[in-house]
């Protein structure tokens, strides 16, 4: 019992640290002030929490768009007609990671004008590759004597893919969406230079008005955002799957 408590405290922790550095930043201001005094920019403009919530937006957006095109890709894959084409997404989807999302918003712009769908476009592209790498690694990796026991079964590829390799994939995939939460969580700050809010916004604001406090009033609540998810992740994979066949994420 005191070993399954003990996974809940560090989640717990950093909710209580995230939620202070929005709705308390004035208690964390004052241990900061060697640092300068704010200039009180956006001061007056909207709270911490509605720019945390457009953050949040726009993470869960792009996650779930990511999440639909990674995992039907990944499982594409598994069937004849499609295997020929598992290196070659896996390449495009690197090229995506690589490419710079400044350049991703100018050639999106364009099309699709300033505002919340250029940026999710580019965290799209930034959060395919871990889930896509993952969840193609994570079916690899289930052992051929598994597959010709349940082919010997009679199950049809469909009914060993969903039923069997699936499920002890699911380790590595859930690694794959954790990795592509925190990644857009970091890069979702771009969104302020396209007009679509979050938490960039009070980044950019500080930066061109030399304000060192709003910089780190936008900066803190991002990085406690991205320590909070890769915790809660973490507890569900030891609660789902634990050390089970030695797999460790």
């Amino acid at each position: 019992m005191y070993n399954k408590l003990k996974l809940y405290v560090p989640p717990a922790l950093w909710l209580l640290l995230f939620l202070l550095s929005v709705y308390r930043f004035e208690w964390i201001a004052q241990w900061l002030s060697f640092l300068g005094p704010s200039k009180g920019a956006l001061r007056a403009r909207a709270p911490l929490s509605f720019y945390v919530f457009q953050h949040v937006r726009l993470v869960l957006i792009s996650t779930f768009f990511s999440m639909v095109l990674g995992i039907t890709l990944g499982l594409l894959t598994r069937f004849r007609p499609f295997r020929e084409f598992k290196e070659p997404l896996l390449q495009t989807a690197t090229f995506l990671q690589t490419l710079p999302s400044i350049a991703i918003l100018a050639l999106s712009v364009p099309l699709l004008g300033y505002g919340q769908a250029p940026v999710v476009i580019a965290l799209v592209f930034y959060g395919l590759l871990p889930i896509l790498r993952n969840i193609i690694q994570g079916l690899d990796s289930v052992p051929e004597e598994v597959r010709l026991s349940a082919a010997g079964m009679g199950m049809t590829p469909w009914q060993r893919l969903i039923d069997v390799e699936w499920p002890l994939a699911l380790p590595a995939v859930l690694a794959g969406i954790k990795t592509s939460v925190i990644i857009n969580v970091s890069a979702a700050t771009i969104g302020a230079t396209m007009g679509a809010g979050g938490l960039g916004v009070l980044i950019v604001n500080g930066i061109r008005t030399m304000d060192i406090m709003l910089i780190i009033k936008g900066a803190l609540p991002v990085s406690l955002m991205a320590f909070l998810i890769n915790s809660i992740f973490t507890l569900l994979e030891e609660q789902w799957f634990g050390n089970r066949d030695g797999v460790r994420l």
